[in-house]
C-alpha cells in the first residue's frame, strides 16, 4: 500500500524543501494504531521525514541522532500536511504543519550519519 500521497513541491533550494502531501487512510502506517481511531504514529512521522530527506538531500542518508523533537497534534488519515525541511551540513530541521500554518503537528532537528 502507498504510505503517502505523491508530494507536491511548494519550494526547493539546495538546502531546503517545502512539500505538501497527505497520508491516505489506506496506508499501512495506520494499521493497529489505533483500531477505531487511526492516528499517524510518531515513528511513522520520522520514517516519512527521513524518506523525504533521503529523496531531496541524498540517497542513503542515515539518522545518527535526534537532537530534539516535539509532537504537538494528532495526524488523522487524509490530513493535508506541509513539511518544511532545512539542511545545514549534517543537521536537518523540520516542521510539519497544516497548509494554512494554523496547526503545528511536529518539529525537530536530526543529525545525519
Amino acid at each position: 500500500m502507498n504510505k503517502t500521497s505523491e508530494a507536491r513541491i511548494i519550494n526547493k533550494t539546495d538546502s531546503s524543501v517545502i512539500l505538501e502531501f497527505f497520508v491516505p487512510s489506506t496506508s499501512d502506517f495506520f494499521d493497529g494504531h489505533f483500531p477505531g481511531f487511526p492516528v499517524l504514529p510518531a515513528v511513522a512521522q520520522i520514517d516519512i521525514i527521513m524518506r523525504y530527506v533521503s529523496n531531496f538531500f541524498g540517497v542513503g542518508v542515515g539518522l545518527s541522532q535526534i537532537k530534539r523533537i516535539k509532537f504537538n497534534g494528532l495526524i488523522l488519515p487524509n490530513t493535508p500536511l506541509v513539511l518544511n525541511l532545512e539542511r545545514n551540513g549534517n543537521t536537518v530541521s523540520f516542521r510539519m504543519n497544516s497548509p494554512d500554518g494554523e496547526t503545528a503537528y511536529s518539529a525537530g532537528t536530526f543529525v545525519l550519519g
